[in-house]
């Protein structure tokens, strides 16, 4: 997630009060994390989180598919997914603890059946990673939960296990979100056959700036057209109608991926030049 404003995700005081609680979105209810800033207060205050993602994956995503989203957070884009896909297949990976108990709770209370869900991470190689897990009990960006932090040795409390998509040997894939927090590398690195074998459009974040280009040269180098997707968080035409923008001026920074030898309509989003790119919008 990129950041325009990042006074408005500053941690402040603790609370002591159980930290889940359910909220009613546009997809149905949800168990959120009371103390998140971005993902739980947009779902809780506008019924939706990032409506500009959600619109493109509705385009994207038709009935029968396979689609794999990796870094699902609480799924507050997973039961849509889910849903636009069936009776395909629906499967998801997230290695953070608590945020997997939600997102499983989220697919079962809305109905979801044809989801998998694994608490783990995906990556370039197998591997365990070690690091801390999150304070829920403390107001925070908890979907912006980063392996690239983690280490191979000297973890503290929270062990991620880490395989390559490619190990899966999926059957079909159609369709691949990533949202990693910069693990978006080691994710296409693990994944070069699976998308060679099934040509996958990829919906990927990428704001990183010290990964930006590379992601860029590994992608394209696959034989993909990439595009730039600029998408707020708030926008004022929300299910609940509520006109005022309690998250200030942030955006998700990411790509639309499509195989360069599929005619699809790309419309309203910048192409990339993977020779001579510009990020459209920077962290500050």
């Amino acid at each position: 997630m990129t950041l325009s404003n990042p006074s408005a995700a500053k941690a402040a005081q603790v609370t002591h009060e159980d930290p889940v609680c359910r909220v009613e979105t546009v997809d149905g209810p949800m168990w959120a994390f009371k103390s998140d800033v971005y993902v739980t207060r947009s779902l809780a205050v506008y019924g939706e989180y990032v409506a500009a993602e959600a619109e493109v994956f509705r385009q994207v995503v038709k009935p029968g598919m396979t689609v794999v989203e990796i870094g699902a957070n609480i799924g507050s884009h997973s039961v849509m997914l889910a849903r636009a896909c069936a009776p395909g297949r629906f499967l998801a990976f997230e290695p953070q603890q608590r945020a997997f108990q939600l997102l499983t709770a989220n697919l079962i209370a809305n109905g979801i059946q044809n989801a998998r869900v694994y608490p783990e991470a995906i990556g370039a190689r197998h591997s365990e990673l070690q690091m801390t897990e999150p304070d829920y009990a403390r107001r925070g960006n908890f979907g912006a939960f980063s392996l690239t932090k983690a280490t191979d040795a000297q973890g503290r409390d929270l062990r991620v296990r880490v395989s390559p998509l490619d190990d899966w040997a999926l059957e079909s894939c159609h369709f691949i979100k990533i949202d990693v927090e910069g693990f978006e590398c080691d994710v296409i690195a693990g994944a070069t056959k699976t998308i060679s074998a099934h040509r996958p459009i990829i919906y990927t974040e990428n704001d990183r700036l010290e990964h930006q280009g590379r992601l860029i040269e590994m992608i394209s180098g696959l034989g993909y057209s990439l595009f730039w997707h600029v998408a707020p968080l708030f926008r004022p035409d929300n299910p609940k109608g509520v006109k005022e923008n309690v998250l200030g001026d942030v955006a998700s920074l990411n790509m639309l991926c499509v195989p360069a030898e599929r005619t699809y309509p790309v419309r309203g989003l910048q192409k990339i030049d993977p020779a001579n790119w510009v990020s459209p919008i920077r962290e500050t």
